[in-house]
């Protein structure tokens, strides 16, 4: 009994000292639970923080990417639209220096071909006429030629008297005669007698002969000059029959 009455004070003693440990011990704990809780907090913010911060550069990121990709795109759709204009001019060029070209070669053809046949032409004339005159020497015989020279001279003669004196200037130091044949004297006095009578020009007819001519004569007085020969009535007959076949 007297034991239980030594320990009972301790026994109290020693319970009020747990209770004042448990709940010094339970105020250590709350109070570092709550700093705990405190500093998690204000991690957990600053966290937010820096994912605000993060997620806000990111989407500055996309925009900037975006708006470069936009940029480039647009560049790259601008390059593409100049290349091609670029290129559809190019090939506009070539191919307008190429048909340039082409008409170019076909116009120098078509040039070459009509020259050529152009002096086809005249080489047809040149021996259509001189295939005439030699038709005509074997065909007639010298005295036809000397008959046939003077009915040429008689026709000029008709002409030259129908020539309007007032429209013509004759000098008498301009004068030739070209015959194919010596001329008549009786044909040769009578265009003397026409000249000095009709134009007030003496002169004294000293003809140059030449056969090629065929028949008739070719004489220049001053401004006047008249082709009466025969070989001129071919090359004359030969331009008529090229107009009709070429109509």
């Amino acid at each position: 009994m007297q034991t239980v009455m030594i320990l009972a004070p301790m026994f109290g003693a020693f319970v009020v000292v747990l209770v004042v440990a448990l709940v010094v011990i339970k105020r250590l704990v709350m109070g570092d639970t709550v700093k705990a809780v405190a500093r998690i907090q204000q991690v957990e913010a600053e966290v937010r923080k820096k994912e605000e911060a993060i997620r806000r550069e990111i989407e500055e990121h996309e925009k900037e990417f975006t708006r470069k990709k936009t940029e480039a795109e647009t560049a790259l759709q601008q390059q593409k639209e100049a290349s091609e204009k670029e290129v559809a001019a190019l090939r506009d060029q070539v191919l307008g220096d190429a048909r340039k070209e082409g008409e170019r070669i076909l116009s120098q053809a078509k040039r070459n071909e009509e020259k050529l046949r152009q002096q086809v032409l005249q080489e047809m004339e040149g021996k259509a006429v001189d295939y005439g005159a030699e038709m005509f020497k074997l065909v007639f015989s010298e005295v036809m030629n000397e008959h046939l020279n003077r009915q040429f001279i008689g026709e000029l003669l008709t002409a030259l008297e129908e020539v309007d004196a007032d429209s013509l200037t004759v000098d008498a130091a301009d004068v030739q005669f070209t015959t194919s044949h010596p001329m008549d004297p009786e044909q040769k006095q009578q265009m003397q007698t026409l000249l000095k009578e009709k134009f007030g020009v003496e002169v004294v007819i000293h003809e140059t002969v030449k056969p090629e001519l065929l028949g008739g004569i070719v004489f220049k007085l001053g401004s006047l000059e008249i082709d009466g020969t025969l070989l001129n009535r071919f090359q004359e007959a030969i331009v008529e029959v090229k107009k009709h076949a070429n109509v």
